[in-house]
């Protein structure tokens, strides 16, 4: 039924946590795939322990750095279920979080491209430190632009997504770059699927200090084209007046950085 999949690199000390979950789960019909991109610690060894536990199903493969989004689309293409759910390798599921899942997808429509859920914030022992903004309702069918823009549910949400539509929209790969805003893939699939959005948290997720979120002026230079694509599809879009000004500014941004980058290259 479902694809878990996790990108990872160096999480050999977050990723014990997110197996538990896994382990714990009260229904059992899922996969855990796995993409090592890179890492230098000793993930490796620790997924080969999981794997001889056998108390999950893990497929494993370890590749050449090469961003989070190289690694979703080699996610996908290793999915052998319906519905494909990213979970961050410093993050963790609630044990019922399969469960729900498997209960409302059972009414999803056909011509839905999947769900979205809540996600809790958590501290560094564990303790929530805030549920994300409630979607109002429990089942609202919509998309995410208008989900942010007009209903203003704003927050981090976890994305459940069907398999067959994930290969539909695959990311951009980007040479010498290894990040695009996941959101530029999800309002592309939201302009042609609706989203069911359920109002429950069943993703426990922490912010680190060498993620993205906390980093992001040094991704956004590392990163220019990829997310100058994203600021340039934004602006395309029907957003309030005082959004486009931020993604022009973000797009102006990206665009001095990629000129500076590429002297570099040369």
């Amino acid at each position: 039924m479902i694809t878990v999949f996790t990108p990872t690199y160096n999480r050999e000390k977050t990723l014990k946590r997110l197996y538990e979950s896994l382990k714990n789960q009260t229904v059992k019909n899922f996969e855990w795939v796995i993409i090592d991109d890179g890492s230098t610690d000793n993930t490796e060894n620790l997924i080969k322990k999981f794997k001889k536990e056998k108390k999950v199903p893990i497929v494993y493969k370890k590749e050449k750095n090469g961003g989070k989004m190289r690694a979703i689309n080699k996610g996908v293409a290793l999915a052998s279920k319906k519905l494909f759910f990213i979970v961050d390798s410093d993050d963790y599921l609630s044990e019922k979080a399969i469960e729900i899942i498997t209960e409302e997808e059972i009414t999803l429509p056909e011509d839905y491209a999947g769900f979205v859920f809540r996600k809790v914030e958590i501290s560094e022992d564990g303790k929530v430190i805030k549920e994300n903004d409630s979607f109002g309702e429990y089942q609202i069918d919509s998309n995410p632009i208008d989900i942010f823009y007009n209903k203003k549910i704003f927050g981090d949400k976890a994305e459940i997504i069907k398999t067959s539509i994930m290969r539909e929209y695959p990311f951009p790969e980007i040479k010498n770059e290894k990040f695009i805003p996941e959101g530029y893939i999800w309002n592309q699939i939201g302009e042609n699927y609706s989203f069911r959005y359920i109002d429950k948290g069943i993703y426990y997720y922490r912010y680190l200090e060498d993620g993205y979120t906390k980093k992001f002026r040094e991704v956004l230079k590392n990163n220019p084209q990829g997310l100058g694509l994203y600021y340039r599809y934004m602006l395309k879009k029907k957003i309030p007046l005082k959004n486009k000004i931020k993604f022009i500014i973000r797009l102006i941004q990206s665009v001095y950085y990629e000129i500076r980058k590429n002297r570099r290259i040369k």
